[in-house]
């Protein structure tokens, strides 16, 4: 008598993952799928298909997990970005004197990101971010007689 296999089922997932999962369809991917899956598989995460076609990748991996990675890189990407909008934004409100030492020009009104308020924001998140050394600061200039 020949012994009986049972096939195994996965467990099921719980609600609120199936939930997540069906709302992926819908969410628009500001973060390519391409550039989540390269990341991926060279920190290890992903299978290594070397061996296969472009289409054969992309249906045998689970894009399921690619659409969360990509979710929370972007939802990671507008938190660090709207941090650096309020440093921008403290910076504003300090006054003409206060913008000056910070390299802002009070008569500017436009919105923009610079790398020192995008680095504040880093710093919270525990990344540090630093100019490069062929960089020169606003105020390495002005002390070297202003010249640009």
């Amino acid at each position: 008598m020949a012994p009986t296999t049972t096939p195994v089922v996965p467990p099921a997932l719980p609600a609120s993952t199936e939930a997540v999962y069906a709302g992926l369809a819908e969410a628009p991917l500001v973060v390519p799928p391409q550039l989540v899956q390269y990341y991926m598989r060279k920190s290890g995460q992903g299978p290594l298909l070397y061996n296969m076609s472009s289409d054969e990748r992309e249906c045998n991996e689970d894009m399921r997990l690619t659409q969360v990675v990509s979710l929370a890189a972007q939802r990671f990407l507008a938190t660090v970005l709207n941090d650096a909008m309020q440093y921008h934004k403290m910076k504003r409100a300090a006054g003409p004197k206060a913008m000056k030492e910070s390299g802002l020009d009070p008569k500017e009104k436009r919105k923009l990101l610079r790398t020192d308020d995008l680095a504040q924001a880093l710093q919270e998140y525990g990344v540090t971010l630093r100019n490069p050394p062929y960089y020169v600061d606003a105020k390495d200039s002005a002390a070297a007689g202003g010249r640009r």
